[in-house]
Parts: C-alpha cells; structure tokens; sequence
C-alpha cells in the first residue's frame, strides 16, 4: 500500500488517500470457488459441440474485468456487510443442494442456471462489499458474461435446433431447384439425384449461432458501445451467422452433386471454420460502424483509482471470499462422499452384446465421424436387412462405458428427438413393456412412425449395467418438471450417477399392425441380444 500526502476535504476533516490494494486472495479464492461451481457445466462443454466454446469464455472475462481495472471507481462503503452471514450459509445450502442434483444428471440444464446464478451472485455480492455501488456497476459486465457458457435450457434448444436443420434443408435444395439442379428437402435431408446430404445436428446454425451472440457481447464490450448499440451489433452477428450457414450448406450441397460425398466429408470442417472466421470478420467491421469515429482501440491506460481510508476495508470481503470457497469445496467433497457411498450399494445387472443376422443380404451400417462424435459412445453396431416375410429391419446397438455424460447424451439423441429431424413422423407411442429374454430384463419403449410410403415400428430399449431396471433414462429434455424433480430426487438418494449404458434400436417396416410387429421383434430380440460370457468383449 502506498500513502500519499493527507489532504483536507472539508473543514476539521482530515483524510487519507491511497492507492487500492490488490487483493489477490481473495481473487484466487474467488476463482477456485467458480471452477467448482462450473466442474457440471465443464461435462457440457466436452460432451456437446455447441458448447466446446464455452471453455474460452471464463478467460474472457479474466480479460474483460482487468481490462476495467485500471479505470475502476472509487471504493465506497457498502451496508451487506451486516447481512453476511446469514447470506452466505443460505447460499451454501442452496448450492450444495444443487450440487447433489448436478452430479446425479449434469445435463439438468436448469439446475446448471442456479449454480452459475449462485457464483455470479456472489462475485456481484463481493464486488459490492469490496468497492460498494460503483464497483458493482463497473465490473458487472464481464461477471455477467459468465452466462454466456451456459447451455440454453431444451424448450428453447430442440425446437431452435429442429427449426435451422429444416430451415438450411429447405432454403439449400430451393437455391439448389434455382440453378436447375433436382433437390427435395426430406426433413433435415437434401435428397439429390446422386444420394442424399444430411444437415446434421452439427452443421444446423445453433452453434454459429450461439458463438455470434458470444461474439457480439464481446465486441460491443471492448469497443465500449452503448447499450442500444451493442443490441444492434448482437443482432448483426446473428444474421451474419445465420446467412454464412446457409452458404455453407449450400455450398456443401453443390459439392455433393458434382463431387460426391467423399469431397462433402474432406471439407466439411473447413467449410465450417471459414463461415466462423467470415462471420468474426464481418461482426467486427459492423462494430468499427457503430462506433463514434474510427480509432483503433486501445486498452485503457488512465490511473488507479483514490478512496477514502476505510478501516479494515478488506475484512469483510475476505470473510465473504473464504466463505463462498469454502462452501463450494465442502459441498463438492459432501456430493463425492455422498455418491461414493450410495453407489456401492447399487445392484449390476448381466452385460450382453448384440449379435446381428448372419444373413445373406445383412449390409453393416458405418456411422459418420460427425455421428461418433455427437453419440459418444464406446462401442456399437449397426446393420440392415430382409427377412423371408420381405420386411426390412434396421438395428444400432450402443456401449456406453460408465461416465456421467450418459444421461445427458441418451436425453437428448433418441428416437423421439433424432427422427423427426429426418423427415419421419411420429404417429404413436404404445404401452411400454418388459420382455424377458435369454435371462435378461429389457424395458421396451414402442412406437409408431411413417412417411408418405411406409409405417415404420420402432422399438428402444435403455439398459443400465446397473440400477433400478426398468430404466428412469427416458427422454428427460421433454419430460414435464414435475417428473424430473422425482426422477432427480431419486437419483441423488439412490447415488445413480455415471451408469453405464447398453441400448438398441429396432426399426421393422413390412407388418400390417403393431401386434405382429411386436411377435416379430419379440422373435428378432432373441437372436439380437446375447449375453456376454467371462472374459468376451462387445
């Protein structure tokens, strides 16, 4: 600390002012407590691409809010110092409650939003002790921008993700039938003369599009613009990125008609990047035209900041910073041990593998590398064929070793999310059922789909290596708040977590009705799911 030459600010009155310390304890303890409360939002970083972005953003803000620093208010007194500890043991309670949830599904999207609401508002709530209202306000910005990480919540997602792979297929095969090239948009499918282009998950938009809002909140930071402004500026990138998907769909497509899908495959990625790079590019030259005039910014450079001598200004928020880490690292221990300990009481049940039809006209099925990636399974096969009735059936058996994506991954990549967006409609689901075969306990979930010229019978077993049979994975992205509440609450007392998965999926277009549908796939099971003998590997 510093101390300068006292001064008279009012008569009688004398004060002190010096130079802010720096206080860099409570900084890491601060830091520390969020890489805690952001270890769940971490599993959705690396299990969903539309989100592998979301590791660059919590050293953004390490930028932005040192980026403040030097043009930081003065500090004033701040009255939550009398409220604080009855604050922070209820924000202890509450995380740690959440952190119980999180760990049993970390895909619980809107428990993820409390636990990164938690940590903002304590980072806010120290802001405030430590520099008072101009402190909040000053760094407000680049705490907030935090959120940005976040995973939209699935009412918003599936249908924006459904909505832009439909909405590429349609406008890509339009701009296709245009240039006289024969196009059909199937869903998120291009049909073509020479085969058929797949505007996947990956390739819909959302994920240019949630970088371009990242991208457009960050420019309109740096470059300082009004709050109007960067509304306009974020709107700009999100048309950007909208457009530049398009012509990247488009571009795939016309690449698919004269070079087949080989030359798609080898350009796929780098099509991706440049409409990522075109969209920067084009979202920085907007904010250079919003901005009052046309210099270059430059990092701010004006003094440190002078106060009034507080006493012991910096006690408070020690406590506060010691505090919110310490409770983050006692509910992350509290949720280990607690998981720990349930989860060795949980019962496995037998591994089995499927073994598909030694038939003559049995074709494998290869899954794309983009496929792979989105499913994150460990293992899998999958295949085609005819039976002596001339019914055709599909079948893609699934591994997933135990890890906690599991859940997250099977909510939202199953049958009732994933055909849809390729043109199938769903016209029905049957009672679920068990069927027990060959010793082992399978939780059927039938259903009906069809296009114009075919009804297609489906049938979708989860099979847990271990817990409660049948399985509570359903479709949780759909399922109503009340159902993921129980199925939550089951969860963390019973210490599921990471459950390893087996699934299949059997699809049978040829039967008159659902019944001899269902004696047929009864029969078809029996053949398809073997048991796993000591020492044999999927």
């Amino acid at each position: 600390m510093t101390v300068t030459p006292k001064i008279i600010s009012k008569p009688g009155e004398t004060l002190t002012v010096r130079r802010t310390d720096v206080p860099w304890m409570n900084w890491v303890l601060l830091i520390g407590a969020g890489i805690l409360a952001f270890h769940p939002v971490s599993i959705t970083w690396n299990s969903n691409a539309n989100y592998s972005y979301g590791w660059w953003i919590p050293l953004i803000c390490l930028f932005l809010f040192f980026e403040r620093w030097p043009t930081r208010p003065p500090r004033e007194p701040s009255g939550l110092r009398t409220h604080l500890v009855p604050l922070v043991v209820l924000w202890g309670l509450i995380f740690f409650a959440f952190r119980l949830a999180a760990e049993a599904d970390p895909d619980w999207r809107p428990g993820l939003w409390v636990l990164a609401g938690l940590y903002v508002a304590a980072l806010l709530g120290w802001l405030w002790l430590y520099g008072g209202k101009g402190w909040l306000r000053h760094f407000a910005f680049p705490v907030c921008f935090l959120l940005l990480s976040l995973p939209w919540l699935f009412a918003i997602e599936l249908p924006l993700v459904e909505g832009l792979m439909h909405w590429n297929a349609s406008l890509a095969s339009s701009s296709l039938r245009l240039l006289a090239i024969p196009a059909i948009a199937e869903g998120n499918i291009i049909q073509l003369a020479n085969g058929q282009l797949g505007v996947e998950e990956a390739c819909s938009g959302i994920l240019s599009l949630q970088s371009s809002i990242m991208l457009g909140c960050l420019l309109g930071e740096i470059y300082r613009l009004g709050a109007l402004r960067r509304v306009v500026l974020v709107l700009l990138t999100i048309v950007l990125a909208l457009v530049g998907n398009y012509g990247r769909t488009l571009f795939l497509a016309l690449l698919a008609v004269f070079h087949g899908n080989d030359a798609v495959m080898a350009w796929h990625d780098t099509a991706g990047y440049s409409i990522l790079l075109l969209t920067g590019a084009g979202a920085w030259l907007a904010c250079l035209c919003l901005r009052d005039g046309f210099a270059p910014w430059t990092m701010a450079t004006a003094p440190a900041s002078t106060e009034r001598d507080f006493p012991e200004p910096w006690r408070p928020a020690q406590f506060l910073a010691v505090s919110i880490f310490a409770a983050a690292a006692l509910s992350e221990a509290g949720t280990q041990v607690w998981f720990g300990l349930r989860e060795a009481k949980i019962p496995h049940h037998p591994e089995w593998t499927a073994q598909m039809p030694q038939t003559g006209n049995f074709k494998p099925e290869a899954l794309s590398k983009t496929a792979r990636e989105a499913l994150l399974c460990d293992a899998y096969k999958a295949g085609s064929w005819r039976d002596d009735k001339a019914w055709n059936w599909t079948a893609f058996w699934f591994l997933y070793n135990p890890k906690t994506s599991n859940k997250s991954v099977l909510g939202w990549h199953n049958p009732d999310n994933c055909l849809p967006s390729v043109g199938l409609k769903k016209d029905e689901d049957y009672p679920n059922f068990t069927a027990n075969l060959n010793g082992l306990d399978f939780y059927v979930q039938p259903k009906r789909f069809s296009t114009p010229d075919r009804t297609i019978y489906l049938f979708w077993v989860i099979y847990p290596l271990s817990g409660s049979l049948p399985p509570v994975i359903d479709n949780q992205s759909n399922a109503p708040f009340d159902s993921k509440f129980r199925t939550h609450l089951a969860d963390v007392w019973e210490g599921n977590r990471g459950v390893g998965v087996e699934t299949i999926e059997v699809a049978v277009t040829g039967p008159p009705n659902y019944d001899a549908a269902k004696a047929a796939y009864l029969e078809c099971l029996k053949g398809l799911a073997v048991p796993n003998t000591p020492g044999s590997s999927p």
